[in-house]
């Protein structure tokens, strides 16, 4: 059967997520607790009642880093492959071509140019590098958990997307070719580009601030506590590394625009970081009194 598999699981992923914070949104109080903490986890699970049958399905949330050991390096090799195959004339190993044609299905087209495919990959590449520098040495994880639903869906996404990137991308399309004209890269396409590093590197100093609010003067760790963070963007917003994060997919849309597959991935993201967003300006409101009324969700003065 000719079925395009990352598609399906990035259409299915964002009605799930939908579908279940709706529920979250408006009916809480009346849904079943097994339900709560493996959509709920961090600071938003905090007060769900403790059982012991969810719990076997949890690890912790400092686990994050893993996605990052993972999808860094693979993000490397496609780049890496994507660059052999168009500065060297190299050949595209026919396992890759057949594991691309079951995922994406055999009728993909090569609706990606190659100088389109290394923008992207370099940009994102750089996000992810630096999304594990974050996580090994800014971030102060608590010993809180997540349900290990969580965990894999987000190794499916950084593999997902690297996937749908290269299996669109001229040349790794059986009988199609292509070549790098990077002259053809368009100015708005280099402003996406920028606004995606800019992003990412607002997504580092947001971290920092969070950071900075569990540790002393001398960076020592002295508390595992949620508090207010009124830096950067949180003075505007509850949700800023949200917000970056949707800029970079959202830019990666318009570098990819041809593309078929990634804008699912795109769609996803949004849903994703949204309600995301929507919750922890939700928590915050409800577990601190002095929480900034004029604080917004996810867009500064707007929302």
């Amino acid at each position: 059967m000719d079925t395009n598999i990352i598609r399906n699981i990035f259409i299915f992923n964002s009605a799930i997520i939908l579908f279940i914070g709706l529920l979250i949104n408006l009916f809480e109080s009346h849904l079943p607790i097994l339900i709560k903490r493996m959509y709920l986890y961090g600071k938003f699970g905090i007060k769900t009642p403790h059982q012991k049958a969810s719990t076997k399905f949890e690890v912790p949330k400092r686990w994050f880093k893993h996605f990052y050991i993972v999808c860094a390096p693979v993000l490397a090799i496609a780049l890496c492959l994507i660059l052999y195959k168009y500065l060297y004339n190299g050949d595209v190993p026919e396992i890759v071509l057949t594991l691309l044609d079951m995922l994406l299905g055999e009728s993909r087209k090569p609706l990606i140019s190659a100088e389109d495919a290394i923008l992207a990959l370099v940009v994102f590449s750089m996000h992810c590098w630096k999304r594990a520098y974050e996580t090994f040495y800014v971030s102060v994880f608590s010993d809180q958990k997540m349900n290990i639903l969580h965990y894999v869906v987000a190794h499916i996404h950084y593999i997902g997307l690297t996937l749908c990137i290269i299996g669109e991308t001229e040349g790794f399309v059986k009988d199609s070719h292509g070549d790098v004209f990077l002259h053809k890269i368009t100015p708005i396409k280099l402003v996406c580009a920028l606004i995606c590093l800019w992003s990412s590197y607002m997504q580092l100093k947001t971290n920092f601030i969070l950071a900075k609010l569990r540790k002393n003067t001398h960076g020592d760790i002295v508390s595992l506590e949620h508090k207010i963070p009124s830096d950067g963007l949180f003075k505007y917003i509850a949700g800023p590394l949200q917000l970056c994060e949707i800029l970079i997919y959202s830019m990666l849309s318009v570098i990819l625009w041809q593309a078929s597959t990634y804008h699912y991935v795109t769609l996803w993201v949004i849903a994703n970081q949204v309600e995301c967003a929507f919750l922890s300006h939700q928590w915050y409101r409800k577990t601190f009194k002095n929480y900034p009324k004029e604080r917004k969700i996810l867009l500064p003065y707007i929302w």
